[in-house]
């Protein structure tokens, strides 16, 4: 029997578009036509638990007003908590009086919650009408029966948001358990209330349309199924006709069918017809995006409308394979993108239609063709934007780190039938509620699930639900492939005691991969997946997520040569940038890759996260929490993905220089650039790979002006930014090891570690490496400036100084960091000559963590700078600083 991986490559892939029950004006409807009355203003909210508030007659004065969307929790985004600070989690109430119209006589009416968190209860006039599990997916309740008419209603809600961490936690066995993300509370999304027809589309089908829609075949003209879910909620049987027609962008019928049946009271009909489009016009990504709308008429045998649903259709095939990677109606696309949280400052999870518009435009200025949806089901508006505008879409749902509850029973590995269950359930409401969206490639099951077990937090037995999930997916939606992301299969000769292996249980897969931030080094990206390639040759694999840090506020004068803690204090944004110039460099030249995926687009809240310049904050994104601000690197890819003009000058946000002399850099899609200072003409610099470079550019004292122009396909293009360097030429200040600079207790300025090659950068302060800043390393004695000494660089090693010719006093600053006296002794030469010998620095200066000042006076003619080579004896040379200041 072949694999669910052949089957699906020997037919094309279908797909449909966005949920969208049609929503008339309450007033001058039809009275047989659906409505959706928004249930938005006017609601009344309490944080925490409240005894009797489902009843209708409660006393909720005094709690606030508020309006849909709406989260308790505010955070993230700020160097230091906020006044509005705000990450409880537990119960929120929510209470609401409204009166619908009278003419819902005879009808059914439903309550539609289009995302609440965690857990949900509903009553309506004091009536239970259910419980909803799960943070991400649109449910809906029957509240035909609790409903009054034309007459004061009360609604209360109430949401949990609680950590299943907690012991007896409500959530304790609905996923996520955990994440690198923040769970935030409340209705944040849109409540709407909704009346039918006794007869209409089925309205309880996992919180989906009821219609859905695929491309079973395409060879000159598209033959179309879909499936339409007819529910009879009358006492009598009722002869219908279900008409299907098939739309184009003008409005113009190009397919349609009729379909009589008979619906028995109380059930559930479900007519497959297939419709024909001659000579479709094909749904075809960022290039062609073009869309049908499926209209679907439930009517009498006479005529009269009883339903109607509205759904987009976006007719195409697509495939993916191993080798070539991915292809979109038989021609290949290299996909490459960004994954997406969907939270913002000051609102957290609820954001508006517009909130939604802006993500999706920064996105496509950047020049994005895929989307990952991460970790969990987003919002319709973010897929149907992505239907409108061509980008392909990765589609999750939230089983992350681990795949059983948080106890210990789960750190064995062992899944409940109700966490199963869950899993499951939040996988049928992506399905069902995404199913039509043509941007929709690919259902992910689940993310990093055994990243717990990697970490020593318990056993990964991942394998049997995600085998059970892939089935579900398929059973649910034979046209598309599934995926997962993962980020800790041990390799085959280096097994990890209790980490499963995931690959190829689903036809796709995604690798989470950090070389150079969390592990390894940057360049070790491109074999590391080579060697996957290999070991999963008929696997089509993409890498699923790569990034690292970078601050806003946090600057390097020279990337790559100090220390910095992926889970530190420090993350400055010219090694963001650095970084991913050399990760793309390697996927790009990768076309077995069928997608890569940046993390992230935007920061976003976490907090597990005291890293960077933010509090409760992941940096990763190319861009601020807030949407305001583009990072460098943002304009590195915009260059190589988009179609418009780039021309960047990296690092105006490190306004004050440390140093004279510097490297400049622009990202641009032109073929060069030239470069001026203070209106000075630096020349023209070659753009290979979008990076222009001018090397070495001495500063003026005060003001920089620096201006780049550039052609782009015939288009002028230019950008200017301002640094200023208060220092002098003939004084640098090196702090040895470190990514950051400092100002010493003296007020001198030093730099980060630049101008060196060799040797090792070391930290002596485990507070950035943890993340834990009450953590500090024991401080060097005989010295004002503990801090000089904290870091320091050690092997053999190099620095050329570029000072003009002159006299110099140059002070190397040292401290032995753990060895006894004979255990490091080396030499420091100058311009070729040495100028410290046989130098023993614990001995020198009475033991460890001792500050010990060399001071020697030297000469430097042309225009070479000053040399200074450190050279083993025994053990590694080592320093912490260096002063090169002209002697006056």
């Amino acid at each position: 029997m072949p694999s669910r991986a052949v089957r699906l490559k020997r037919k094309p892939f279908g797909s449909m578009l966005s949920v969208a029950a049609v929503a008339l004006a309450m007033s001058g409807a039809h009275a047989a036509e659906r409505r959706d009355l928004p249930l938005s203003a006017g609601w009344q909210f309490h944080q925490g638990d409240v005894t009797g508030a489902e009843a209708s007659a409660f006393n909720d004065k005094g709690w606030a007003t508020v309006s849909l969307p709406h989260t308790w929790n505010h955070m993230a985004g700020t160097a230091e908590r906020a006044a509005d600070y705000n990450a409880a989690r537990g119960a929120g109430w929510y209470r609401l009086r409204f009166t619908p119209p009278a003419d819902y006589a005879g009808r059914k009416v439903w309550l539609q919650f289009d995302g609440a968190s965690i857990n949900t209860e509903v009553w309506l006039n004091g009536v239970k009408l259910g419980v909803h599990k799960g943070a991400f997916g649109r449910f809906r309740f029957d509240a035909t029966a609790a409903l009054k008419r034309g007459k004061a209603n009360v609604l209360a809600v109430r949401t949990d948001n609680s950590s299943p961490a907690v012991a007896g936690s409500p959530t304790a066995e609905v996923i996520p358990m955990s994440g690198d993300f923040f769970l935030f509370g409340g209705l944040y999304r849109q409540v709407s209330l909704i009346d039918t027809d006794l007869v209409h589309i089925d309205m309880l089908d996992w919180g989906g349309p009821g219609v859905y829609a695929h491309t079973a075949a395409l060879d000159g003209t598209a033959s179309i199924e879909v499936n339409s879910r007819v529910k009879n909620d009358g006492a009598k049987a009722q002869a219908v006709v279900v008409k299907t027609t098939i739309v184009d962008a003008t409005g113009a019928t190009v397919a349609s069918d009729s379909h009589p049946l008979t619906v028995a009271p109380g059930a559930l009909e479900e007519p497959t017809r297939t419709l024909s489009v001659p000579n479709p016009h094909l749904w075809d990504g960022k290039a062609d995006p073009y869309l049908y709308r499926v209209v679907t008429r439930v009517e009498t045998a006479e005529g009269t409308l009883l339903d109607q649903v509205t759904q987009p259709l976006g007719i195409r095939t697509f495939r993916f394979d191993p080798d070539q990677g991915f292809f979109l109606n038989g021609r290949h696309i290299s996909l490459h993108g960004v994954s997406r949280h969907q939270d913002r400052p000051g609102k957290g999870w609820a954001i508006s239609p517009a909130d939604q518009a802006q993500d999706m435009d920064i996105m496509l200025d950047l020049g994005i063709n895929t989307l990952r949806l991460a970790h969990y089901q987003h919002d319709q508006a973010i897929y149907d934007l992505a239907d409108r505008d061509g980008v392909v879409v990765w589609a999750e749902i939230p089983l992350v780190n681990r795949t059983a509850p948080e106890t210990p029973e789960g750190d064995k590995g062992i899944t409940t039938p109700a966490f199963a269950a869950n899993a499951d359930s939040q996988l049928h409401e992506l399905i069902k509620q995404n199913y039509n969206h043509p941007s929709v490639v690919t259902w992910s099951i689940g993310n990093e699930v055994n990243l717990m077990a990697a970490v020593g937090r318990g056993v990964s037995n991942a394998r049997p639900l995600l085998t059970q999930l892939n089935k579900a997916a398929y059973d649910l939606d034979h046209t598309r492939p599934t995926t997962m992301a993962d980020c800790c299969e041990p390799w085959p000769d280096q097994p990890k005691p209790g980490v499963d292996v995931v690959a190829e249980i689903t036809d796709l897969l995604g690798y989470n991969r950090y070389q150079g931030w969390y592990y390894d080094k940057p360049e070790d990206l491109g074999p590391v997946l080579d060697r996957l390639h290999k070991l999963h040759p008929r696997l089509p694999l993409s890498v699923s997520e790569y990034g690292g840090g970078g601050g806003l506020t946090q600057h390097t004068d020279e990337v790559q040569t100090g220390v910095v803690y992926p889970k530190g204090h420090f993350h400055p944004e010219e090694l963001e940038s650095r970084l991913h110039e050399i990760w793309w460099a390697q996927l790009k030249a990768r076309p077995y890759l069928w997608g890569t995926f940046i993390w992230n687009m935007f920061d976003f809240a976490s907090d597990s996260r005291t890293e960077g310049d933010m509090v409760d904050t992941n940096d990763k994104g190319l861009v601020s929490y807030d949407r305001t601000m583009r990072k460098d690197v943002f304009f590195f890819y915009k260059a190589d993905w988009s179609d418009q003009p780039v021309l960047h000058l990296n690092g105006r946000r490190y306004v004050d220089r440390a140093y004279p002399v510097t490297d400049i850099q622009a990202y641009s899609n032109a073929a060069s650039a030239r470069l001026s200072l203070n209106g000075r003409d630096l020349g023209t610099a070659p753009c290979p790979e979008h990076i222009c470079r001018w090397p070495a550019v001495r500063l003026d004292a005060g003001d920089n002006v620096l201006t780049a122009t550039a052609e782009v396909k015939g288009r002028p293009v230019s950008d200017s930014i301002t640094w200023r360097f208060g220092g002098k030429a003939d004084e640098i200040r090196i702090r040895a090891g470190a990514s950051a600079g400092l100002t010493s207790a003296v007020g001198a300025r030093y730099g980060s570690d630049a101008f060196v090659t060799g040797g090792e950068p070391h930290d002596r302060n485990p507070g950035p490496e943890t993340g834990k800043p009450d953590k500090v390393a024991t401080p060097v004695t005989g010295t004002p400036d503990t801090k000089l000494y904290d870091t320091y660089r050690e092997g053999a090693f190099s620095y050329r100084v570029p000072v003009p010719a002159g006299r110099y006093q140059v002070t190397l600053h040292f401290a032995e960091p753990a060895l006894a006296a004979g255990g490091r002794v080396f030499d420091v030469a100058a311009n070729g000559q040495v100028v410290v010998k046989h130098l023993d620095v614990a001995a020198e200066a009475g033991g460890p963590l001792k500050a010990l000042d060399r001071t020697v006076t030297i000469d430097v003619k042309g225009g070479d700078g000053l040399a200074l080579d450190f050279r083993p004896v025994t053990g590694q040379a080592v320093v912490s600083a260096i002063d090169v200041v002209a002697a006056r």
